[in-house]
């Protein structure tokens, strides 16, 4: 790279750390400013901050090569996590009900929903460590993976690169808190903003009949999926995910299930919404981290596109990022703001997982073992588990940095599963307990983990190919999603039905705080009734609204003009839905009440 661009990387680095030395006492007030920003942020950045959060390099790279690979269809196969459906089910509902129950991490939600006898503090024990154990898993990835990136375009090894990336990460996200990794992220999506739409419209000059007969993935170039064949590799020739339909439902479902747990399957998803202000705030910050989120999806087509263009990623679609960034399409200065585009929005995720798992640590682990910790002491507890989540991550990362991509397989496709059920249904069912919860979750990993020592069908005694559990002589997502799943909601039936019930003045004063639909007695549904209607209404359009918000960028950078003008009515149509106003008076419980029920 030039020096200029150098310069404009090295001038990004020192706007994060100078922001967050000028934040670092407004954070230092106590742990709520520490880890919620004194649920004082306006609605717009912390929708920034999330569309942000939701955005890596490593990411990015692997949609390109699906993207390039099966065309539109790559677009399909990311519903496994790329397109990260659980914003639509905050938007929905979840978002709202967060707000409402006026906790600082899921843990402390746990007391709330289980009591504060040892059913709750099993549940809540139980969610610190797993999302402590996802936080750590998400760590080695980003880190691994982003000195794999840096490394191609500054002067340094991966090692180096890693290294450094975590030591900016952590100073500034441990100094500033949420107030830090807000604004930073505000400051990374406007650099992800201007990276995606300059390659979107670039690589648009470049479409013509001519380059999408050389596309690779051309034959799957349809804003509508192949939905009873499978997807034919051009490269190997092999055919995976038949039929495309079922693996498509699995995947989506996946997603789904994942806003339905209120976790989004990371924790600093909810972390924005425990953080909002009230639930108007909720429904505008969702519906700009979408829109904003939507700029992912034409730089991803556009990366494929000026590929194709140059001629490259046939051997290795993995490398089309870095190469078409090294190529001479971007002139000095331009090729700098990209680079540092891609680099924010790695930093940006790493920075979220930072403080959402130390909040964790703080408010899950160290406060119930020392309840008299002070407000000053929490923040200094919060510098220790950032420093501790990073240098466990780090090590990780350095010891195991060549199985990156296994890494994050693992952690997506396995070790979600492994939860997912468990943190959905203390939600929707009353007869759901803390016991179940724990072996829920328990059973999920043991699962999870089992899978790690079986290398393929034939340990199992299994042929190359077994309808949709085994393509390709290798278990697919369908056998893998089913089976983890089926383990943790077996471990979540046994414990709620060998364990005592909650009370129910618990579980009364939890439902009329939160007022969330499904298996809750009728009588207190009643007044709620209109509520859930509309909530169930708006899940399916906001899940129609946020593809539709998704896709219709593409297809305008592929010049598909009739498919973008359909789906353009149907955007509108189910935004100007959307947009109809959702007010509440206020909290159904004081914030001293609510103190109250904490450890």
């Amino acid at each position: 790279m030039h020096p200029l661009d150098y310069g404009i990387v090295a001038i990004y680095l020192v706007i994060l750390v100078t922001k967050s030395l000028f934040l670092a006492r407004r954070a230092a007030k106590g742990s709520e400013s520490y880890f919620l920003a004194g649920k004082k942020m306006p609605w717009w950045a912390l929708g920034a901050s999330g569309m942000s959060s939701n955005l890596d390099a490593a990411g990015t790279m692997t949609i390109i090569a699906l993207i390039y690979t099966y065309g539109l269809h790559g677009f399909f196969i990311e519903m496994r996590g790329g397109v990260v459906l659980p914003i639509a089910v905050f938007l929905a509902f979840m978002g709202k009900w967060h707000q409402r129950s006026q906790v600082v991490t899921t843990g402390e939600w746990m007391l709330l929903r289980f009591g504060k006898d040892w059913q709750g503090k099993a549940a809540r024990y139980t969610a610190a460590a797993t999302y402590l154990i996802i936080t750590i898993g998400m760590v080695v990835f980003f880190l691994a993976a982003a000195g794999k990136f840096l490394a191609v375009f500054l002067p340094f090894d991966e090692t180096t690169c890693a290294v450094a990336m975590a030591v900016v990460a952590l100073l500034y996200t441990m100094i500033s808190g949420l107030y830090g990794v807000i604004w930073t992220d505000v400051l990374q999506a406007g650099l992800i903003g201007f990276g995606a739409a300059y390659v979107a419209v670039l690589a648009a000059t470049y479409v013509s009949p001519e380059l999408l007969e050389q596309w690779p993935g051309a034959a799957y170039n349809s804003a509508a999926p192949e939905l009873f064949t499978g997807l034919t590799n051009p490269v190997d020739g092999g055919t995976f995910y038949t039929p495309f339909l079922l693996f498509l439902l699995f995947w989506a479902g996946k997603g789904v299930l994942e806003g339905l747990g209120g976790s989004g399957g990371s924790a600093y998803m909810a972390q924005r919404f425990y953080a909002a202000h009230d639930v108007p705030t909720v429904k505008k910050l969702c519906m700009l981290w979408t829109v904003l989120f939507a700029f992912r999806w034409p730089m991803v087509v556009g990366f494929a596109i000026l590929a194709i263009h140059l001629g490259i990623g046939e051997q290795n679609p993995e490398e089309i990022l870095p190469g078409v960034l090294l190529s001479d399409l971007f002139p000095v200065g331009v090729r700098g703001l990209l680079v540092t585009a891609i680099f924010a929005a790695s930093m940006s995720t790493f920075d979220s997982t930072i403080n959402a798992g130390a909040s964790y640590v703080v408010r899950d682990i160290v406060l119930p073992l020392r309840p008299g910790t002070s407000e000053k002491g929490q923040v200094i507890a919060g510098y220790v588990a950032s420093f501790g989540i990073v240098a466990a991550g780090l090590t990780l990362a350095l010891l195991f940095a060549e199985g990156v991509v296994d890494v994050w397989v693992t952690i997506v496709i396995q070790l979600f599963p492994a939860f997912l059920i468990p943190f959905a249904l203390r939600w929707f069912w009353s007869r759901f307990n803390g016991l179940g919860f724990t072996l829920g979750v328990v059973t999920g990993f043991a699962g999870a983990f089992g899978l790690t020592f079986v290398e393929g069908p034939g340990d199992l005694g299994w042929g190359e190919e077994l309808g949709v559990l085994v393509q390709n002589g290798a278990f697919t997502d369908v056998f893998i999603l089913g089976g983890v799943g089926l383990c943790s909601l077996a471990g979540c039936l046994l414990g709620t039905f060998l364990g005592p019930a909650i009370d129910r003045g618990t579980l009364e004063a939890f439902y009329r705080q939160i007022r969330p639909f499904g298996l809750w007695p009728r009588d207190w549904k009643q007044t709620d009734a209109k509520e859930h209607r509309g909530d169930l209404v708006r899940l399916i359009v906001a899940l129609l609204w946020q593809t539709s918000t998704f896709l219709l960028p593409m297809t305008l950078v592929l010049h598909l003009w009739t498919t973008s003008a359909a789906i353009a009515v149907v955007w509108v149509a189910l935004g100007v839905f959307l947009l109809r106003d959702v007010q509440e008076k206020a909290p159904l419980a004081s914030r001293a009440a609510v103190k109250a029920s904490r450890t």
